[in-house]
């Protein structure tokens, strides 16, 4: 091996080059040294040994031989406790034998200051620093990494560049100007050269070019037509033009170089030549069993003139796509709408789709994606496709999506004129999770007519002389079909025609009507008891009334649900027990001629609740009726209703107005009091609870707006679930429809209701 020397200032010296020596230091060989060896083997004294460096310098002296052969001084490169190894003998010595014992191996300073001049040599180089070193930071390292850089700050280039404008579309001219900057110089430098690079490639994208150049060690490929290079001494600030006749995103290079060095500036992307954006595509659905288009969509060419409207269920996948048959003449786009070449190859192609659909579901950049919505409502369609050159075009259609939940709260509103016979209804859906109403259905002709009725409240009462019913098992957003009935009323010019219950079928899915042939011969204020199986319809008018009297029809009526037919019987006095035979009668006060004051009428309230019907009648009139008397159904497993039995009056205040709901405890009354009356089934008892009339926080969900929001005779209408929850809809204002919630005897606002004419509320 060789003796290491000192390279300064290539390396900083160590005490491996300027050797550490330690003064006074002596073992003694245990065996006989012999020219050539590598290797000495000392007497083991553990701390002298300790002393010497890992690595130096050390002599070999005896007094038994002749002067000039007495000491040998030797480099060793390692040693142990017992060894130096790694010996190389030092210039000048003669390699002679050294025999153990009386050989000594010591290490003798020469001067008191050898040591202290080594560190500071080592100390000096440190802070003078290696040849060629460059500091990464200002004001840190050696005064050699301080000097460079220094000297590379002021003497070597910085590129820099700006453009006017970055983004255009085809043919797009920009200007560049250089902004480089520290083009100092020490005197002896030569030309600064800026060289333009407009369209630079790599490896990836070079396709057939060759030229190649290297800026900051990377290697672009680059066409020579598309480059422009100029050499300045004034360091003159340049502005240079080019032209981008194609679609693309331009890396962009200015390369300054001068004796010092180069430096690159370059910008990837930095120039987007765009081709105009594509028109909005035209997306299409790939129908299921249980979806369906409400609005197909018209097309003229490749746009949609009206756009499509999907109905489908809840919790159903929706499947769309961008329309991938062939497009019509002209086919200069494609149904995504990006622009073609004569062989139908898209100029600017769609590289990203962005789909916002407000589901359940993420949508991956495809053309075509899968929906899912789990609460009813109307959803917007939005896509965004984003081209390879970075155009985009945003196609938004409005309420493509007409989600219907499985379970639905319709309400029906009427318009027309119910004193000409000249009326309609139509359907507003509102899902029971969304609690949002949507917009109203076909309508459809009812044609009721209350000419033949003279008193407010006989209009009044005749207006919800109608009823719902859920035909089959199948749910409204499932495609099943409810029963909506209603009282037809008569002209009043016309004696002989007959007042009838009319009757029409609802497809809630599909929101059309079907018409249902039967028609029972009826007059009004009749009592609809409505279960699974069948319709009973009871009590009304009775056309043989003679002066003094105000009989009700005895002529009960049962509609079979299945097969729509009608059978009759008439109740006999022993179908009344508890002294409901009371229902034969209305409760009315006569004139001196023997009619009726208010009428040939009752005002009735009715449900039915595990598979009994419930009816609150008035018992008492004048001003107003007040709704009190309470009775029930009863019957035997085969024939649920058979007798009806006079229970005890509901309490509290005087009521003119309210609904009886059945709920999952019992029969509830309410009214526009916040004062809840429940009829427990189980218990056969009257309870109260509820906020309460005086609350402020239930009259808080009224609409306040209106001077007679806090009156307990505004009429409304309801409906519940079936379970826990019952809606109230009055018919005072449009917001004025809340719920009510079983469990805690809470009412909530759910929403503003569709303005018009209230008719009929139904949930299923």
């Amino acid at each position: 091996m060789t003796i290491p020397k000192t390279t300064y200032p290539e390396t900083i010296d160590t005490n491996q080059t300027l050797f550490y020596v330690s003064d006074g230091l002596r073992v003694r060989l245990s065996e006989d040294y012999n020219p050539g060896d590598t290797s000495i083997t000392v007497v083991a004294e553990e701390s002298v040994m300790r002393s010497f460096n890992s690595t130096g310098i050390i002599t070999l002296t005896e007094q038994c031989s002749e002067p000039e052969f007495r000491a040998i001084s030797f480099y060793y490169s390692s040693r142990t406790l017992t060894t130096f190894d790694g010996l190389e003998l030092l210039p000048g010595f003669v390699d002679v034998s050294k025999l153990k014992d009386i050989t000594n191996v010591t290490q003798n300073i020469m001067s008191i200051h050898h040591n202290n001049l080594k560190d500071a040599l080592i100390k000096i180089e440190r802070f003078a620093g290696k040849k060629g070193q460059e500091a990464t930071y200002p004001l840190t390292g050696t005064m050699e990494q301080r000097i460079n850089y220094l000297r590379n700050i002021v003497l070597k280039p910085k590129s820099w560049f700006k453009a006017d404008k970055k983004i255009g579309l085809q043919p797009f001219k920009v200007t560049f100007t250089d902004q480089s900057f520290r083009l100092g110089t020490d005197g002896s430098s030569k030309n600064i050269t800026h060289t333009w690079y407009f369209n630079l490639l790599t490896e990836e994208e070079k396709g057939t070019l060759t030229d190649t150049v290297l800026l900051n060690d990377t290697t672009y490929y680059y066409d020579r037509s598309e480059t422009k290079s100029y050499e300045s001494q004034d360091n003159l600030r340049s502005n240079v033009s080019f032209e981008y006749a194609n679609a693309g995103n331009y890396r962009v290079a200015l390369n300054v170089e001068n004796d010092f060095g180069s430096d690159a500036a370059v910008f990837d992307q930095f120039i987007n030549v765009r081709y105009p954006a594509p028109d909005e595509a035209v997306v299409v659905a790939v129908l299921r069993g249980n979806q369906k288009y409400t609005e197909e969509g018209s097309l003229d060419g490749y746009q949609y003139t009206t756009l499509p409207i999907i109905r489908a269920l809840v919790n159903t996948l929706i499947d769309i796509k961008i329309k991938d048959d062939d497009n019509p003449d002209p086919r200069d786009k494609t149904w995504a709408g990006e622009a073609v070449t004569t062989l139908h190859v898209p100029i600017d192609q769609i590289k990203n789709y962005t789909w916002a659909i407000s589901d359940d579901l993420s949508h991956p950049s495809t053309s075509s994606t899968r929906c899912l919505f789990g609460i009813g409502g109307y959803y917007d369609m939005v896509l965004r496709t984003d081209t390879e050159f970075g155009s985009y075009r945003i196609t938004t259609y409005p309420n493509m999506f007409d989600i219907v939940e499985s379970v639905n709260l319709w309400l029906w509103n009427y318009s027309g004129n119910l004193s000409t016979g000249t009326s309609s209804i139509a359907s507003y859906e509102m899902g029971l999770i969304s609690e949002t109403f949507k917009n109203s259905g076909v309508a459809q002709n009812i044609n009721i007519d209350n000419r033949f009725l003279s008193t407010d409240q006989q209009k009044t009462e005749f207006a919800k002389n109608n009823g719902a019913i859920q035909r089959g098992t199948s749910t409204s957003g499932s495609g099943g079909t409810a029963l909506l009935y209603w009282a037809s009323g008569r002209n009043s010019g016309d004696p002989s025609s007959n007042e009838k219950v009319k009757m029409v079928g609802y497809n809630g899915f599909d929101n059309t009507y079907s018409t249902i042939i039967t028609e029972i011969d009826r007059p009004w204020n009749w009592v609809s008891f409505a279960s699974s199986e069948k319709v009973y319809f009871i009590l009304g008018g009775n056309l043989s009334n003679t002066a003094n009297t105000s009989l009700t029809n005895q002529t009960k009526s049962v509609l079979g649900l299945s097969t729509m037919a009608v059978s009759s019987e008439t109740l006999q006095s022993s179908n009344y027990r508890n002294g409901a035979i009371e229902l034969q009668s209305n409760m009315v006060t006569f004139d001196l001629s023997g009619n009726p004051n208010e009428g040939h009428m009752s005002v009735y309230r009715t449900a039915w609740h595990n598979d009994t019907g419930y009816i609150l009648r008035n018992d008492a009139v004048g001003d107003f009726f007040r709704i009190r008397s309470f009775y029930k159904t009863s019957g035997n497993t085969s024939e649920p209703f058979v007798d009806i039995k006079k229970l005890t009056d509901m309490g509290g205040s005087a009521r003119t107005e309210g609904e009886l709901i059945s709920l999952s405890q019992g029969v509830y009354f309410f009214n526009n009091s916040g004062s809840v009356v429940a009829y427990g089934d189980s218990s056969n008892t009257w309870t109260t609870s509820g906020p309460g009339i005086n609350s402020a926080g239930y009259r808080a969900l009224q609409d306040t707006s209106v001077s007679t929001f806090a009156n307990t005779s505004n009429t409304l209408i309801a409906t519940s679930d079936g379970d826990k929850t019952a809606y109230l809809s009055f018919d005072y204002s449009t917001k004025g429809f809340i719920k009510f919630s079983e469990i805690d005897t809470t009412f909530s606002y759910v929403s503003n209701r569709p303005a018009g004419n209230q008719w009929q509320m139904y949930i299923f």
